[in-house]
């Protein structure tokens, strides 16, 4: 059996990175988007935004799917958004608007957008 104890750093060492992996047929993957590339993601994120907080009148139960929203719009606005967590908030965006199918097809249209984004 093999055993991979992962990766050891010594002494007054720095390691910044990305991705890292050890070990036998370790991968790491990391894409980086410069904020600017996410502008139309943002604006229909922004539309989005504005159509669930006028719908949360009628429908209470939107509350955690604006908060995601909320979320996601926070980090697509950092210096260097982490595609991870805008995926993540996303993807809790999408349930919460799952039985709204009209805010769904956009949500999956915004998801969509971020995937080719990172091809």
């Amino acid at each position: 059996m093999n055993e991979n104890s992962g990766i050891y750093i010594a002494g007054n060492a720095h390691v910044q990175a990305d991705a890292m992996a050890a070990g036998s047929h370790a991968q790491a993957n990391s894409r980086k988007i410069d904020r600017r590339q996410y502008g139309d993601v943002r604006t229909r994120l922004d539309d989005l935004l504005t159509e669930l907080r006028a719908t949360e009148v009628r429908h209470p139960e939107l509350r955690a799917a604006i908060e995601a929203a909320e979320q996601a719009g926070r980090e697509l606005a950092a210096d260097e958004p982490d595609p991870g967590r805008v995926m993540g908030f996303l993807s809790a965006l999408g349930a919460g608007v799952s039985g709204l199918s009209t805010l769904a097809a956009a949500v999956a249209a915004i998801e969509e957008s971020v995937r080719a984004l990172l091809q």
